[in-house]
């Protein structure tokens, strides 16, 4: 399948989440649309909806990439880098917003547990890597335990963040960097965690019922 038509696909596949969810039969769906057969479909995406989601990683990473490079950074300072990355992650996201809660619903299956924390501890090496942290000591580890809960949180937080310009989520964004720099426990950023992911599918359990 060539590079355009697979964008298409994936754009159109987006779309169609909101309606049918994240999965198998809503990609089929999608390409039977477009008439694309599940030989073509499978061979740009042997694993179909998994590969999609990476597919869409990826693509976000190359942006956010660009986009960071595309202005000197050298003279801020690694927690401000860290922000400035994960501003770029939510900005270049805004057409997935309405269909993050379907793929949220995907990821949290119980068959999609490891997949899903290896993908999070994949998105906090890219931004770790791209801020320019070269560490290689148990920090390591503890940098990229610290950054995940960081941007889940943010993620839950962005999904019900109706600001201008996004102002209340870089916000956000700050305060949590900025908490975790300066010595907030790993306890806390997770009760805080539990709390904004509780409060977003509380209302989305309300909105359905």
């Amino acid at each position: 399948m060539i590079k355009s038509k697979q964008e298409k696909l994936v754009n159109l596949f987006i779309k169609n989440v909101t309606k049918f969810g994240w999965s198998r039969d809503t990609l089929l769906g999608t390409a039977k649309k477009m008439k694309i057969s599940t030989s073509i479909l499978a061979k740009s995406f042997p694993n179909f909806e998994e590969d999609v989601l990476k597919f869409i990683i990826s693509k976000n990473n190359q942006k956010v990439e660009k986009h960071y490079k595309s202005f000197n950074h050298d003279r801020l300072r690694m927690r401000d880098r860290i922000k400035t990355i994960l501003e770029l992650k939510f900005e270049t996201n805004k057409h997935l917003k309405e269909a993050l809660p379907e793929m949220l619903k995907y990821l949290l299956r119980p068959g999609n547990i490891l997949s899903s924390l290896k993908l999070l501890n994949d998105n906090s090496t890219f931004i770790w890597n791209l801020a320019g942290d070269n560490s290689n000591d148990i920090s390591y580890y503890t940098k990229r335990g610290l950054l995940s809960i960081i941007y889940l949180s943010t993620l839950i937080y962005w999904l019900n963040d109706n600001s201008e310009k996004m102002i209340a989520t870089k916000s956000f964004i700050s305060k949590s960097v900025d908490g975790v720099v300066d010595g907030v426990s790993k306890l806390k950023q997770l009760s805080i965690l539990k709390n904004l992911a509780q409060n977003f599918f509380d209302k989305r359990y309300k909105a359905s019922s």
